[in-house]
């Protein structure tokens, strides 16, 4: 008789060998899936270190004329007929396009004051400037109208040098040499090169955010200001990769020609300009990047967490660290006048706590500048549309009255003055959200319609917090409609340091006003929207920077017997497991004894 072990297993060893044939697949794949990442990440960071000499390829008269229909068709509007950066969207923009008459180029990998590459400008074309107005041109012209538009703009509207003279132009590739991987001993050294032997302080500020000299130009006489750090997404040349440290050291060791960011490569060894790159990524927080705005992803939902006891009245308040800050986009407001085409806050970060009583905001932006009315009784905003010379002129007050007697020796007290208003920030609800909700119906975001008012609450960095009805803005004029109210509405702890702006705002949860005060209700999606205003940058009234609508949620407590039914089914699980491996032992021991019977 054949043994019943060799064609019959039993359950127990069935189970047995399915769980370890589980844990062995998953064991596998993941293993699998991490190799794969990993060795696409390092092939992504690992791309070839170049050095030396390099000379440009002649482009065809084909491709000249190919090059030609796409630069009339898509770059013109900004870069001027000429490639000068006088197109007819030029007036308005801050950052300036790029003027190529002159051959200066930022972003190479070629040395300080040489051209670029064909590969370093094909790369821009493909990859865009983050935190300009150039956009990223991958995915709507094809790679060979890329490189074609390359050939036109550097054989054509390259004036003053020539890419293919041997005599005067030379083109050194930098090298990456080994890369010095990022550690907390590495941005250590980093720092210190920032603070002294580098001296990026000057310019970047104490703690990174742009605000050490802000009075600085680009070769054409425009103002620039150093890049703020802790916003990797906006780095111009970090080619839709913010994190990556390699983008940081090409910078330091080939300088951005045309601006007062010279070259470290001599003042710098090879292993400081990378301890200097690994401090710089480690400034900016790690988010989750949208990889088609190359800016952090947006979570239109924000939750308020309950809290017991008194909420936070100051940033630095411990109860606020039970939350991630949530990103909050900020836009130009350009649909009524005044129009804010050179807006310089581009986002906030935000936090929400409540009580059984009160609600409570933490507002962070980052501002370079502590701005303060001048005056009262102050006159409203001009339109920046109505410009007829460059908005960059009007980055600040303090570089506006440097250029403009140059520029305009004659009549420059003829154009807008600048005038320093508040910084002020808002935070905005539809006023009787539960009239609609469930539906898409929102007032109109920019503080709200005749039908739809919204409550806003504004704080200004006078001190002074306002509860206000809006009602919108007039289309002609520009003027707000808004009607302050009385309501217990409190901003505490407001703090401006190293170029951060912080402000508690809170109110109570229920108020009697309900046809005016937004009433919270818990795990209700309550729309939310935000507003900034950079006083420094002439922002007042509907010239500011904002949002479009969100959702605040206040999540509800977790009731207490949510914690105790995974111990209890944790104990039932456990039994059940007990009970089904004495089974199966049992039943194994009969099949053994009836084998010697």
């Amino acid at each position: 008789m054949s043994d019943s072990r060799m064609t019959r297993p039993s359950n127990y060893h069935r189970t047995r060998w399915a769980v370890w044939a589980l844990i062995w697949g998953v064991v596998i794949v993941s293993g699998g899936s991490l190799a794969l990442n990993r060795a696409a990440a390092e092939e992504k960071k690992a791309a070839p270190a170049a050095g030396g000499a390099y000379r440009p390829q002649k482009a065809s008269d084909e491709q000249l004329a190919a090059g030609a229909k796409v630069y009339f068709k898509k770059c013109v509007w900004c870069h001027g007929p000429q490639g000068a950066g006088d197109g007819p969207g030029a007036l308005r923009l801050w950052p300036r396009p790029r003027n190529f008459n002159q051959g200066t180029f930022k972003i190479r990998t070629t040395g300080s004051g040489e051209l670029p590459t064909d590969d370093d400008l094909f790369l821009t074309v493909t990859n865009g400037l983050p935190g300009s107005a150039m956009p990223a041109w991958d995915g709507i012209l094809t790679e060979q109208q890329r490189k074609d538009v390359v050939a036109f703009v550097k054989t054509k509207l390259v004036q003053d040098r020539n890419f293919q003279d041997t005599e005067f132009e030379e083109f050194h590739v930098i090298s990456f040499d080994k890369q010095v991987a990022s550690s907390p001993e590495s941005i250590k050294r980093g720092l210190d090169v920032f603070l002294n032997k580098g001296k990026c302080v000057q310019c970047h500020g104490p703690d990174g955010r742009g605000n050490g000299n802000l009075t600085q130009k680009d070769d054409w006489g425009f103002p620039i200001f150093p890049a703020n750090l802790h916003q990797c997404w906006n780095f111009r040349g970090n080619r839709r990769d913010p994190y990556n440290p390699r983008n940081i050291f090409r910078e330091v060791s080939t300088g951005l020609n045309g601006t007062p960011m010279p070259s470290f490569i001599d003042a710098l060894s090879v292993e400081e300009r990378w301890d200097v790159a690994n401090f710089v990524v480690s400034l900016c927080p790690k988010v989750k990047i949208d990889p088609i705005t190359m800016k952090p992803a947006i979570n239109f939902v924000l939750t308020a967490e309950h809290v017991e006891g008194e909420l936070p009245a100051t940033a630095d308040d411990p109860k606020w660290n039970t939350q991630e800050p949530h990103f909050i986009g900020l836009g130009g407001q350009i649909t009524r006048k005044p129009q804010n085409f050179n807006r310089r806050l581009d986002s906030m970060w935000v936090k929400a706590l409540y009580s059984k009583d009160e609600i409570a905001f933490l507002l962070e932006w980052e501002d370079r500048t502590e701005s303060h009315a001048e005056g009262a009784n102050l006159p409203p905003p001009f339109n920046t549309a109505d410009l007829t010379i460059p908005v960059a002129y009007y980055a600040n007050k303090m570089v506006f009255n440097e250029v403009m007697p140059t520029v305009y020796p004659k009549d420059w007290k003829s154009y807008p003055q600048p005038i320093i208003y508040n910084d002020a920030v808002a935070v905005q609800f539809p006023a009787t959200w539960e009239k609609f909700y469930g539906t898409p119906e929102r007032p109109f975001f920019i503080h709200g319609d005749e039908k739809k008012p919204v409550d806003l609450w504004k704080w200004e960095s006078d001190g002074k917090v306002v509860a206000y009805t809006g009602h919108g803005i007039e289309g002609k004029t520009g003027e707000d409609k808004l009607e302050a109210r009385q309501v217990a509405l409190k901003a505490e702890g407001a703090q401006f340091k190293d170029g951060v702006w912080r402000v508690v705002i809170k109110r109570s949860l229920k108020t009697d006003n309900k046809d005016h005060d937004v009433q919270f209700e818990v795990n209700k999606y309550i729309p939310i929207a935000f507003q900034a205003w950079d006083g420094d940058n002439g922002e007042a009234g509907a010239k500011m920077a904002l949002s479009a609508w969100y959702y605040v949620v206040l999540k509800p407590l977790t009731p207490t017997k949510a914690y105790v039914y995974p111990f209890v089914m944790g104990g039932l699980l456990v039994g059940l497991q007990w009970w089904v491996i004495r089974k199966a032992k049992s039943m194994q021991n009969g099949h053994s004894g009836t084998r010697k019977k």
